[in-house]
């Protein structure tokens, strides 16, 4: 994932909004990953000190401080907390896919997964890399957004302004037609239910901070999936293999 490098004394406020925006939606995408040593090692020396300085909403910086705080705990009560929230047969109760909220039909999630993997493909990116999930995982989608957030501060800097366009669009764009229609509601779910005072935290600060992303770029997402739909009945087997089983690819990276 690239970020956006520019010397401080130079940004405009611009630049810095993107870069902001960029750090948290970064942190929020290792915050809900399956927790190892490098996703706290890098929230703890690089995100975290620029996320203490942002000038962030009360909704959005109450729930920070918590994740902030309690994000260091012991890796084996993480990782079992993790697990009991995003079981490795997919949550009925918390789902972490697209999917799983807007569509039961399995040709309607094969469109879907393919329309947010066509937003990655259009800025040189594909799912690939060290973690293994689907273009539609929050924690891709999360990702997606950090990434174009800051290939935005660094168009402010050196591509111009049509470049920019580009960049701002693609964002709205991705929160109007999939993550800002489930995210939110994701977030809410995870905050009321999970059993460890961390993961609240971070469905607390997943949905105050889409919510208020949102309303900053005046976004208002063409759906909102308010809880997952009921799984369809299983298949008897008599049309080969569904679809979406073989559409397990790893995370985002850059072609």
């Amino acid at each position: 994932m690239s970020s956006a490098s520019t010397d401080p004394a130079d940004t405009t406020p611009e630049q810095e909004t993107a870069i902001a925006r960029s750090v948290v939606y970064s942190c929020l995408s290792r915050l809900l990953a399956y927790p190892s040593p490098q996703h706290n090692s890098y929230i703890e020396e690089v995100l975290a000190p620029v996320l203490q300085d942002l000038r962030l909403p009360h909704e959005v910086r109450s729930p920070l401080q918590v994740v902030l705080a309690e994000h260091s705990a012991p890796l084996d009560e993480l990782r079992r907390a993790h697990t009991l929230l995003f079981p490795p047969i997919e949550s009925q109760d918390y789902p972490a896919y697209e999917t799983a909220y807007s569509a039961a039909d399995v040709f309607r999630q094969t469109h879907t997964m393919a329309d947010v993997a066509g937003f990655y493909r259009a800025h040189g990116l594909q799912v690939g890399g060290t973690e293994r999930e689907r273009p539609d995982h929050i924690t891709t989608e999360l990702e997606f957004m950090a990434f174009m957030a800051a290939k935005e501060a660094w168009a402010f800097a050196h591509l111009g302004s049509d470049e920019t366009g580009e960049c701002r669009r693609t964002q709205e764009l991705f929160l109007s037609e999939h993550l800002g229609r489930w995210g939110v509601s994701l977030g809410l779910r995870i905050s009321v239910g999970a059993g460890h005072s961390l993961y609240r935290a971070i469905g607390d600060l997943l949905a105050a901070w889409l919510e208020t992303d949102m309303n900053a770029l005046g976004i208002t997402p063409s759906e909102r999936y308010d809880r997952p739909v009921p799984q369809a009945e299983p298949d008897d087997g008599e049309c080969g293999p569904d679809p979406a089983s073989i559409l397990a690819p790893p995370t985002i990276r850059k072609v």
